[in-house]
């Protein structure tokens, strides 16, 4: 069985340290966030730093930012 991934090593870092920025930006703790979204502080802490991506979590903390990911194929 092949399995495939849909965010590589780089994607997921810059992923990272996008969600970081967002929440820096707000001025916020990752408990904030993680009461406010759902998703647990030690979720959002991995996906910051870059360790693993989950595409729920990713869409709830894009949707609590404000903010969209944005694909392009080149």
């Amino acid at each position: 069985m092949v399995k495939s991934y849909l965010f590589d090593k780089q994607t997921k870092s810059e992923i990272g340290q996008a969600l970081w920025q967002a929440r820096h930006e707000k001025h916020l703790y990752i408990n904030n966030v993680a009461s406010s979204t759902g998703v647990p502080s030690k979720i959002i802490d991995g996906m910051e730093l870059g360790k693993f991506m989950k595409y729920g979590s990713l869409r709830k903390l894009m949707d609590f930012y404000g903010k969209q990911v944005k694909v392009i194929i080149d």
